[in-house]
Protein backbone atom coordinates (compact mmCIF):
# COMPACT_ATOMS: atom_id res chain seq x y z
CA UNK A 1 0.00 0.00 0.00
CA UNK A 2 2.84 2.35 0.85
CA UNK A 3 4.41 1.75 -2.57
CA UNK A 4 1.04 2.41 -4.25
CA UNK A 5 0.77 5.73 -2.43
CA UNK A 6 4.26 6.75 -3.49
CA UNK A 7 3.43 5.79 -7.09
CA UNK A 8 0.25 7.90 -7.03
CA UNK A 9 2.13 10.92 -5.67
CA UNK A 10 4.79 10.58 -8.36
CA UNK A 11 2.14 10.22 -11.08
CA UNK A 12 0.34 13.35 -9.90
CA UNK A 13 3.60 15.25 -9.68
CA UNK A 14 4.31 14.42 -13.32
CA UNK A 15 0.73 14.85 -14.61
CA UNK A 16 -0.34 18.14 -13.02
CA UNK A 17 2.32 20.27 -14.77
CA UNK A 18 1.32 18.65 -18.06
CA UNK A 19 -2.36 19.42 -17.48
CA UNK A 20 -1.44 23.00 -16.64
CA UNK A 21 0.08 23.35 -20.11
CA UNK A 22 -3.08 22.10 -21.82
CA UNK A 23 -5.75 24.57 -22.93
CA UNK A 24 -8.55 24.60 -25.44
CA UNK A 25 -12.28 24.86 -25.97
CA UNK A 26 -15.33 22.69 -26.59
CA UNK A 27 -18.03 24.25 -28.74
CA UNK A 28 -21.26 22.41 -29.50
CA UNK A 29 -24.85 23.02 -30.57
CA UNK A 30 -27.91 20.73 -30.41
CA UNK A 31 -31.01 21.24 -32.57
CA UNK A 32 -34.09 20.40 -30.50
CA UNK A 33 -36.86 21.68 -32.79
CA UNK A 34 -38.33 21.05 -35.31
CA UNK A 35 -39.34 17.55 -34.24
CA UNK A 36 -39.04 15.01 -35.79
CA UNK A 37 -36.14 14.26 -36.18
CA UNK A 38 -35.80 15.25 -32.54
CA UNK A 39 -32.55 16.24 -30.86
CA UNK A 40 -29.71 16.28 -33.40
CA UNK A 41 -26.15 17.49 -33.28
CA UNK A 42 -25.60 20.69 -35.27
CA UNK A 43 -21.95 21.37 -34.51
CA UNK A 44 -19.31 19.99 -32.20
CA UNK A 45 -15.72 21.22 -32.31
CA UNK A 46 -13.05 20.27 -29.80
CA UNK A 47 -9.89 22.39 -29.87
CA UNK A 48 -6.82 21.50 -27.82
CA UNK A 49 -3.55 23.39 -27.45
CA UNK A 50 -0.55 21.98 -25.61
CA UNK A 51 2.44 24.17 -24.74
CA UNK A 52 5.51 21.99 -25.17
CA UNK A 53 7.95 24.81 -24.43
CA UNK A 54 7.91 28.56 -24.00
CA UNK A 55 6.60 30.05 -27.23
CA UNK A 56 5.79 26.67 -28.81
CA UNK A 57 2.37 25.04 -29.07
CA UNK A 58 0.83 21.95 -30.64
CA UNK A 59 -2.87 22.21 -31.52
CA UNK A 60 -5.60 19.76 -32.43
CA UNK A 61 -9.01 20.60 -33.92
CA UNK A 62 -11.58 17.80 -34.09
CA UNK A 63 -14.95 18.36 -35.76
CA UNK A 64 -17.81 15.96 -35.03
CA UNK A 65 -21.17 15.45 -36.75
CA UNK A 66 -24.11 13.12 -36.37
CA UNK A 67 -22.01 10.25 -37.78
CA UNK A 68 -18.95 10.87 -35.61
CA UNK A 69 -15.59 12.47 -36.40
CA UNK A 70 -15.90 14.38 -39.70
CA UNK A 71 -12.66 16.40 -39.79
CA UNK A 72 -9.34 16.37 -37.98
CA UNK A 73 -6.46 18.83 -38.11
CA UNK A 74 -3.22 19.23 -36.17
CA UNK A 75 -1.05 22.33 -36.02
CA UNK A 76 2.19 23.66 -34.62
CA UNK A 77 3.35 27.21 -34.01
CA UNK A 78 6.27 28.79 -32.29
CA UNK A 79 8.93 31.46 -32.31
CA UNK A 80 12.65 31.47 -31.75
CA UNK A 81 13.89 35.04 -31.62
CA UNK A 82 13.24 36.65 -35.04
CA UNK A 83 12.30 33.23 -36.48
CA UNK A 84 8.68 32.05 -36.48
CA UNK A 85 7.28 28.72 -37.63
CA UNK A 86 3.73 27.55 -38.24
CA UNK A 87 2.33 24.44 -39.85
CA UNK A 88 -0.59 22.09 -40.02
CA UNK A 89 -1.88 18.79 -41.34
CA UNK A 90 -5.46 17.74 -42.19
CA UNK A 91 -7.18 14.36 -42.49
CA UNK A 92 -10.44 13.00 -43.87
CA UNK A 93 -11.75 10.60 -41.19
CA UNK A 94 -14.79 9.10 -42.96
CA UNK A 95 -16.04 10.92 -46.06
CA UNK A 96 -16.38 8.40 -48.92
CA UNK A 97 -18.65 10.43 -51.21
CA UNK A 98 -18.19 10.77 -54.97
CA UNK A 99 -16.86 14.14 -56.14
CA UNK A 100 -16.16 15.65 -59.55
CA UNK A 101 -12.55 16.71 -60.08
CA UNK A 102 -11.90 19.47 -62.64
CA UNK A 103 -8.50 19.72 -64.34
CA UNK A 104 -6.84 22.77 -65.95
CA UNK A 105 -7.77 23.76 -69.53
CA UNK A 106 -6.11 21.51 -72.10
CA UNK A 107 -6.10 18.39 -69.92
CA UNK A 108 -7.70 15.16 -71.08
CA UNK A 109 -10.12 14.41 -69.57
CA UNK A 110 -11.24 17.83 -68.36
CA UNK A 111 -13.32 16.38 -65.50
CA UNK A 112 -13.42 13.05 -63.72
CA UNK A 113 -15.60 11.45 -60.99
CA UNK A 114 -13.58 10.29 -58.00
CA UNK A 115 -14.67 8.30 -54.94
CA UNK A 116 -12.97 9.61 -51.81
CA UNK A 117 -11.24 7.12 -49.56
CA UNK A 118 -11.30 7.33 -45.77
CA UNK A 119 -9.60 7.56 -43.42
CA UNK A 120 -7.06 9.44 -45.50
CA UNK A 121 -4.48 12.20 -45.40
CA UNK A 122 -5.63 15.42 -47.11
CA UNK A 123 -2.98 18.11 -46.94
CA UNK A 124 -0.14 19.68 -44.99
CA UNK A 125 1.65 23.00 -44.96
CA UNK A 126 4.64 24.59 -43.25
CA UNK A 127 5.70 28.23 -43.13
CA UNK A 128 8.85 29.67 -41.61
CA UNK A 129 9.55 33.41 -41.53
CA UNK A 130 12.57 35.44 -40.51
CA UNK A 131 12.12 39.14 -39.67
CA UNK A 132 15.14 41.39 -39.63
CA UNK A 133 15.45 45.20 -39.96
CA UNK A 134 11.97 45.60 -41.44
CA UNK A 135 12.46 42.83 -44.00
CA UNK A 136 10.56 39.55 -43.76
CA UNK A 137 11.84 36.45 -45.54
CA UNK A 138 9.63 33.38 -45.66
CA UNK A 139 9.53 29.88 -47.07
CA UNK A 140 6.18 28.11 -47.37
CA UNK A 141 5.67 24.49 -48.38
CA UNK A 142 2.21 23.17 -49.31
CA UNK A 143 1.49 19.53 -50.04
CA UNK A 144 -1.86 18.02 -51.10
CA UNK A 145 -3.08 14.50 -51.67
CA UNK A 146 -5.29 13.96 -54.68
CA UNK A 147 -7.99 15.27 -54.98
CA UNK A 148 -8.57 17.25 -51.80
CA UNK A 149 -7.26 20.65 -52.74
CA UNK A 150 -5.19 22.60 -55.22
CA UNK A 151 -3.12 25.72 -55.84
CA UNK A 152 -4.72 28.30 -53.50
CA UNK A 153 -3.51 31.23 -55.61
CA UNK A 154 -5.28 29.93 -58.73
CA UNK A 155 -8.49 28.55 -57.30
CA UNK A 156 -10.71 29.88 -54.57
CA UNK A 157 -12.96 27.11 -53.35
CA UNK A 158 -11.54 23.97 -51.77
CA UNK A 159 -14.90 22.23 -52.19
CA UNK A 160 -14.75 22.55 -56.01
CA UNK A 161 -12.05 19.85 -56.20
CA UNK A 162 -10.19 21.66 -58.98
CA UNK A 163 -6.84 19.92 -59.34
CA UNK A 164 -3.88 21.89 -60.82
CA UNK A 165 -2.23 18.88 -62.54
CA UNK A 166 -3.25 16.99 -65.67
CA UNK A 167 -3.88 13.26 -65.17
CA UNK A 168 -2.21 10.85 -64.65
CA UNK A 169 -0.10 13.22 -62.48
CA UNK A 170 -2.69 12.98 -59.75
CA UNK A 171 -1.03 11.38 -56.71
CA UNK A 172 0.18 14.54 -54.96
CA UNK A 173 0.81 18.21 -55.63
CA UNK A 174 3.57 20.25 -53.99
CA UNK A 175 3.98 24.02 -54.02
CA UNK A 176 7.07 25.77 -52.66
CA UNK A 177 6.88 29.55 -52.17
CA UNK A 178 9.76 31.91 -51.44
CA UNK A 179 8.52 35.19 -49.97
CA UNK A 180 10.42 38.45 -49.43
CA UNK A 181 8.45 41.40 -48.04
CA UNK A 182 9.40 44.92 -47.02
CA UNK A 183 6.34 47.15 -46.79
CA UNK A 184 4.80 48.04 -49.14
CA UNK A 185 6.63 45.63 -51.53
CA UNK A 186 6.22 41.85 -51.66
CA UNK A 187 8.03 39.38 -53.93
CA UNK A 188 6.72 35.81 -54.21
CA UNK A 189 8.45 33.14 -56.29
CA UNK A 190 6.74 29.75 -56.56
CA UNK A 191 7.87 26.30 -57.62
CA UNK A 192 5.44 23.43 -58.28
CA UNK A 193 5.68 19.65 -58.52
CA UNK A 194 3.04 17.44 -60.19
CA UNK A 195 4.93 14.23 -59.38
CA UNK A 196 7.43 15.04 -62.17
CA UNK A 197 9.99 17.03 -60.17
CA UNK A 198 10.08 20.56 -58.77
CA UNK A 199 10.06 23.27 -61.45
CA UNK A 200 9.62 27.05 -61.57
CA UNK A 201 5.97 28.11 -61.73
CA UNK A 202 5.72 31.90 -61.44
CA UNK A 203 6.88 35.05 -59.68
CA UNK A 204 4.79 38.02 -58.58
CA UNK A 205 6.03 41.44 -57.49
CA UNK A 206 3.46 43.68 -55.85
CA UNK A 207 3.45 47.14 -54.32
CA UNK A 208 0.22 47.46 -52.33
CA UNK A 209 -1.43 50.48 -50.80
CA UNK A 210 1.46 52.86 -51.38
CA UNK A 211 0.31 56.40 -50.64
CA UNK A 212 1.04 59.28 -52.98
CA UNK A 213 -0.72 62.22 -51.34
CA UNK A 214 -4.15 63.51 -50.33
CA UNK A 215 -5.53 60.02 -49.71
CA UNK A 216 -4.50 58.76 -53.17
CA UNK A 217 -3.07 55.25 -53.16
CA UNK A 218 -1.66 53.04 -55.89
CA UNK A 219 -0.93 49.37 -56.47
CA UNK A 220 1.58 47.84 -58.86
CA UNK A 221 1.70 44.18 -59.81
CA UNK A 222 4.12 42.43 -62.16
CA UNK A 223 3.60 38.77 -63.01
CA UNK A 224 5.93 36.30 -64.74
CA UNK A 225 5.57 32.58 -65.44
CA UNK A 226 8.09 30.08 -66.77
CA UNK A 227 7.05 31.21 -70.27
CA UNK A 228 8.13 34.78 -69.51
CA UNK A 229 6.46 38.12 -68.86
CA UNK A 230 2.66 37.98 -68.55
CA UNK A 231 1.44 41.40 -67.42
CA UNK A 232 2.15 44.65 -65.61
CA UNK A 233 -0.78 46.31 -63.88
CA UNK A 234 -0.83 49.77 -62.35
CA UNK A 235 -3.90 50.81 -60.32
CA UNK A 236 -4.67 54.21 -58.87
CA UNK A 237 -7.44 54.87 -56.29
CA UNK A 238 -8.56 58.49 -56.27
CA UNK A 239 -11.03 59.52 -53.52
CA UNK A 240 -13.74 61.89 -54.78
CA UNK A 241 -16.35 62.42 -52.07
CA UNK A 242 -19.13 60.73 -50.09
CA UNK A 243 -17.40 57.37 -50.11
CA UNK A 244 -16.94 57.35 -53.90
CA UNK A 245 -13.53 56.34 -55.28
CA UNK A 246 -12.34 56.43 -58.86
CA UNK A 247 -10.27 53.35 -59.66
CA UNK A 248 -8.18 53.64 -62.81
CA UNK A 249 -5.90 50.86 -63.98
CA UNK A 250 -3.57 50.23 -66.90
CA UNK A 251 -2.59 46.67 -67.79
CA UNK A 252 0.28 45.89 -70.13
CA UNK A 253 0.79 42.44 -71.63
CA UNK A 254 3.27 41.29 -74.27
CA UNK A 255 1.18 42.56 -77.18
CA UNK A 256 -1.71 44.54 -75.68
CA UNK A 257 -2.47 47.50 -73.46
CA UNK A 258 -5.78 48.02 -71.71
CA UNK A 259 -7.09 50.95 -69.73
CA UNK A 260 -10.10 50.98 -67.44
CA UNK A 261 -11.75 53.48 -65.16
CA UNK A 262 -14.25 52.23 -62.60
CA UNK A 263 -15.98 54.24 -59.90
CA UNK A 264 -16.45 52.41 -56.60
CA UNK A 265 -18.85 53.32 -53.86
CA UNK A 266 -18.23 51.87 -50.41
CA UNK A 267 -21.35 53.35 -48.86
CA UNK A 268 -21.98 56.66 -47.21
CA UNK A 269 -23.35 58.18 -44.08
CA UNK A 270 -22.27 59.13 -40.60
CA UNK A 271 -22.26 57.33 -37.27
CA UNK A 272 -25.43 55.18 -37.28
CA UNK A 273 -26.46 55.27 -40.94
CA UNK A 274 -25.05 53.15 -43.73
CA UNK A 275 -26.02 52.85 -47.38
CA UNK A 276 -25.45 49.84 -49.63
CA UNK A 277 -25.17 50.53 -53.34
CA UNK A 278 -23.00 50.95 -56.37
CA UNK A 279 -22.14 53.45 -59.06
CA UNK A 280 -23.86 53.11 -62.46
CA UNK A 281 -21.02 53.59 -64.93
CA UNK A 282 -21.04 53.81 -68.72
CA UNK A 283 -17.79 52.26 -70.02
CA UNK A 284 -18.34 53.73 -73.49
CA UNK A 285 -19.21 57.32 -72.60
CA UNK A 286 -16.98 57.25 -69.49
CA UNK A 287 -19.59 58.98 -67.35
CA UNK A 288 -21.45 58.28 -64.12
CA UNK A 289 -25.10 57.61 -64.95
CA UNK A 290 -26.32 57.47 -61.38
CA UNK A 291 -26.24 55.61 -58.10
CA UNK A 292 -27.94 52.27 -57.43
CA UNK A 293 -29.26 51.98 -53.88
CA UNK A 294 -29.47 48.35 -52.73
CA UNK A 295 -30.48 49.04 -49.15
CA UNK A 296 -29.74 50.93 -45.97
CA UNK A 297 -29.10 50.23 -42.31
CA UNK A 298 -29.76 52.40 -39.29
CA UNK A 299 -27.98 51.35 -36.11
CA UNK A 300 -27.52 53.05 -32.76
CA UNK A 301 -25.14 51.54 -30.20
CA UNK A 302 -25.69 52.34 -26.55
CA UNK A 303 -22.80 50.18 -25.29
CA UNK A 304 -20.44 47.54 -26.61
CA UNK A 305 -23.33 45.06 -26.94
CA UNK A 306 -26.54 47.07 -26.56
CA UNK A 307 -28.01 48.40 -29.78
CA UNK A 308 -31.02 48.98 -32.02
CA UNK A 309 -30.67 48.14 -35.70
CA UNK A 310 -32.97 48.49 -38.70
CA UNK A 311 -32.02 47.00 -42.07
CA UNK A 312 -34.09 47.43 -45.25
CA UNK A 313 -33.05 45.67 -48.44
CA UNK A 314 -34.31 47.12 -51.71
CA UNK A 315 -32.35 44.41 -53.54
CA UNK A 316 -32.15 41.40 -51.21
CA UNK A 317 -29.60 39.43 -53.26
CA UNK A 318 -27.21 42.38 -53.50
CA UNK A 319 -27.43 43.18 -49.78
CA UNK A 320 -26.85 39.54 -48.82
CA UNK A 321 -23.85 39.48 -51.15
CA UNK A 322 -22.39 42.66 -49.65
CA UNK A 323 -22.91 41.44 -46.08
CA UNK A 324 -21.68 37.93 -46.92
CA UNK A 325 -24.77 36.17 -45.51
CA UNK A 326 -26.89 34.31 -48.07
CA UNK A 327 -29.36 33.20 -45.37
CA UNK A 328 -29.96 36.66 -43.94
CA UNK A 329 -33.54 36.75 -45.31
CA UNK A 330 -35.87 33.81 -45.94
CA UNK A 331 -38.63 33.66 -48.53
CA UNK A 332 -39.93 37.14 -49.37
CA UNK A 333 -38.38 38.86 -46.36
CA UNK A 334 -36.68 42.17 -47.02
CA UNK A 335 -36.47 43.96 -43.66
CA UNK A 336 -35.64 43.32 -40.03
CA UNK A 337 -35.51 45.16 -36.73
CA UNK A 338 -32.96 43.95 -34.16
CA UNK A 339 -32.58 44.73 -30.49
CA UNK A 340 -29.55 43.78 -28.45
CA UNK A 341 -28.57 44.30 -24.86
CA UNK A 342 -26.16 42.85 -22.33
CA UNK A 343 -25.16 42.95 -18.71
CA UNK A 344 -22.84 41.41 -16.16
CA UNK A 345 -23.33 37.68 -15.64
CA UNK A 346 -23.81 36.09 -12.26
CA UNK A 347 -20.53 34.19 -12.45
CA UNK A 348 -18.32 36.55 -14.42
CA UNK A 349 -18.48 37.54 -18.05
CA UNK A 350 -21.45 39.19 -19.77
CA UNK A 351 -24.86 37.86 -20.73
CA UNK A 352 -26.11 38.87 -24.19
CA UNK A 353 -29.59 38.95 -25.72
CA UNK A 354 -30.32 39.51 -29.41
CA UNK A 355 -33.92 39.77 -30.67
CA UNK A 356 -34.92 40.15 -34.32
CA UNK A 357 -38.25 40.77 -36.08
CA UNK A 358 -38.44 40.05 -39.82
CA UNK A 359 -40.92 41.46 -42.33
CA UNK A 360 -42.16 40.71 -45.85
CA UNK A 361 -44.12 42.96 -48.26
CA UNK A 362 -47.51 41.22 -47.88
CA UNK A 363 -49.29 37.99 -46.99
CA UNK A 364 -49.21 38.33 -43.20
CA UNK A 365 -50.46 40.68 -40.50
CA UNK A 366 -48.44 43.91 -40.68
CA UNK A 367 -46.03 42.03 -42.94
CA UNK A 368 -44.55 40.24 -39.91
CA UNK A 369 -42.95 36.93 -40.96
CA UNK A 370 -40.53 35.70 -38.30
CA UNK A 371 -39.22 36.24 -34.78
CA UNK A 372 -35.83 35.03 -33.56
CA UNK A 373 -33.92 35.37 -30.32
CA UNK A 374 -30.51 34.32 -29.11
CA UNK A 375 -29.43 34.31 -25.47
CA UNK A 376 -25.88 33.85 -24.23
CA UNK A 377 -25.39 33.38 -20.51
CA UNK A 378 -22.12 32.59 -18.68
CA UNK A 379 -22.82 29.93 -16.06
CA UNK A 380 -19.16 29.91 -15.09
CA UNK A 381 -16.25 32.18 -15.94
CA UNK A 382 -15.21 29.71 -18.67
CA UNK A 383 -18.58 28.17 -19.56
CA UNK A 384 -21.23 29.96 -21.63
CA UNK A 385 -24.58 28.54 -22.71
CA UNK A 386 -26.38 29.76 -25.84
CA UNK A 387 -30.11 29.38 -26.55
CA UNK A 388 -31.48 30.14 -30.04
CA UNK A 389 -35.21 30.29 -30.76
CA UNK A 390 -37.16 31.09 -33.89
CA UNK A 391 -40.89 31.13 -34.61
CA UNK A 392 -42.61 31.88 -37.92
CA UNK A 393 -45.87 33.75 -38.49
CA UNK A 394 -46.41 32.19 -41.93
CA UNK A 395 -46.38 28.48 -41.14
CA UNK A 396 -42.69 27.60 -41.17
CA UNK A 397 -41.42 25.22 -38.46
CA UNK A 398 -40.40 26.56 -35.07
CA UNK A 399 -36.70 26.17 -34.34
CA UNK A 400 -34.93 25.72 -31.02
CA UNK A 401 -31.30 24.93 -30.41
CA UNK A 402 -29.03 24.86 -27.37
CA UNK A 403 -25.28 25.31 -27.53
CA UNK A 404 -22.32 25.99 -25.32
CA UNK A 405 -18.69 27.02 -25.31
CA UNK A 406 -16.43 25.63 -22.62
CA UNK A 407 -12.89 27.01 -22.38
CA UNK A 408 -10.16 25.45 -20.29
Amino acid sequence: MKRLGIALVCTLAMTLPSIAQLSGSWEASLLILPSPPGVTLETCVLTLAYTVAEGWQITSTSTFGTLGLTAQAFGILGTFGPLSMTGGIEFNPQDTSTVTVTYPPGCTPSTEPVILTAPAYKSAWFLTKLSFLGVEIGVKLNHWAYPYTKDPADLKSIEDYRWPCCPPQTQTYTLLSLIVAAAPTTLVARFADCCTGLSFKDVTLTVSGASLCCGITHNIEVYFTKLGFVYLEFTLDLPLCCGIFLESSITYTVDTKSFSVKPKWFGGGQVCFELYGDVLWDDVMMVIQGLAIYGYKLRCDFSSCSYVELLTALDVDKVEEILGDVDLFLGDEFEYVKLGFCGPGCCGGMYTVDIALYFQPSGSLFGFSRFSAKLGAPLLANFTVYLSFGVSAIGAPTTLSVGWVFRF
